[in-house]
């Protein structure tokens, strides 16, 4: 059974409440919060950014430091138009609008800094998932996602 939206004023609550050192704010019918988090104590901190528009799909960006291909030209794994994280495969129920994004979003993020951390030192991206395509797919209800798999 599908839980119900939650709320833009209730997600802001949510943030407010797990992550009170994050700058939080609505205006026009979106959310958006800014802050700082660190994967693990011997990671960086990185300054991250959530957009999200209420009911819709949150959007996560990096804001400091910048974050690095392994090599000149290369491709940083797990992005969307390597400018936001690819934290969950859509249309498989891992997130919805019914689930705060405090608890799922935020700690997904700093989880995929760490395995980005991981990946720039040894060149292996340990996070798992499928890697998405330039832009997110279209949004699909639960069990309709298949991922098309490239011919050998």
């Amino acid at each position: 059974m599908r839980g119900s939206t939650i709320g833009i004023h209730e997600q802001l609550a949510y943030m407010r409440m797990w992550w009170p050192a994050f700058t939080t704010r609505i205006r026009h019918g979106m959310m958006w919060a800014e802050g700082d988090i660190c994967p693990d104590e011997l990671c960086a901190a990185y300054r991250i950014r959530i957009d999200y528009p209420g009911g819709g799909v949150p959007e996560v960006r990096v804001l400091q430091p910048q974050l690095h291909a392994r090599e000149e030209g290369g491709r940083i794994p797990h992005m969307y138009g390597q400018d936001r994280l690819c934290l969950y495969l859509p249309g498989t129920g891992e997130w919805s609008p019914s689930k705060p994004i405090a608890v799922t979003i935020v700690p997904w993020a700093s989880l995929w800094l760490y395995f980005y951390e991981v990946w720039r030192a040894t060149g292996e991206w340990w996070g798992g998932g499928i890697e998405p395509e330039v832009t997110p797919p279209i949004r699909r209800e639960p069990g309709e996602y298949e991922p098309q798999r490239k011919a050998k």
